[in-house]
């Protein structure tokens, strides 16, 4: 009020006659009113937050199998995990996903800001490679998209758990010779070397029968 009382007597210092400079300082008054910017309420704002990030999230196909973004928009980085994961899937023989839920995609989310795009990715050709994921262990259990989801089990992943190792041949250590063997041995090697003078090498291999016979020289 006292801001529109110092304009009228401006107004009238200035020759304009009090009525009439009342009357002008109101119309302006109303006309400021009137064109001022709205505050938007805090329920408008959220409203169009929430149709914002609605337009922004994934949708998927009428079929349920192919997940894709909304017409005009680039594919997320969820997009390209779930594209990656359901073609391998389809390659190995596992669950391909059919949607993908709020619980899914917060946790593919998390494992790309923790990891990396190209991590998860790499997590998603091992499972591929492996014959554990692929079913080939002693329960028939094979991989599937909530399994690369979880934290635990997609830092197994990455660090080689479940990836293929070669085979191994087992190589039993050579028995030990029993004193009576050992003395055959022994013995064996002596005539040897009396009879022929020849390395033991050449008679590698060979046994001489000692149960009969009488090596005392005559």
């Amino acid at each position: 009020m006292s801001e529109i009382r110092a304009l009228i007597e401006q107004l009238v210092a200035a020759g304009v006659d009090p009525i009439e400079a009342a009357e002008i300082v109101t119309r302006a008054a109303l006309h400021g009113a009137a064109n001022a910017p709205k505050q938007r309420s805090a329920g408008a704002i959220r409203q169009e937050r929430y149709r914002r990030n609605k337009a922004s999230q994934v949708t998927v196909s009428d079929d349920g199998d192919d997940l894709s973004s909304p017409e005009g928009s680039s594919p997320t980085a969820v997009d390209q995990v779930v594209t990656a994961f359901s073609e391998m899937a389809r390659q190995s023989g596992l669950s391909v996903p059919r949607a993908v839920t709020a619980s899914r995609r917060r946790s593919l989310l998390l494992r790309i800001e923790e990891h990396g795009l190209p991590a998860v990715l790499d997590a998603i050709e091992r499972i591929g490679r492996s014959r554990f994921c692929r079913g080939e262990n002693d329960r028939g259990w094979r991989a599937d998209l909530d399994f690369l989801c979880q934290p635990k089990s997609f830092v197994s992943i990455l660090e080689g758990k479940y990836d293929d190792r070669p085979l191994q041949q087992s190589q039993s250590p050579p028995r030990p010779q029993s004193p009576s063997m050992q003395r055959h041995h022994d013995i064996h090697a002596r005539l040897k070397r009396e009879l022929y003078g020849e390395p033991d090498e050449q008679f590698a291999g060979q046994t001489v029968d000692l149960a009969a016979g009488d090596f005392r020289s005559h």
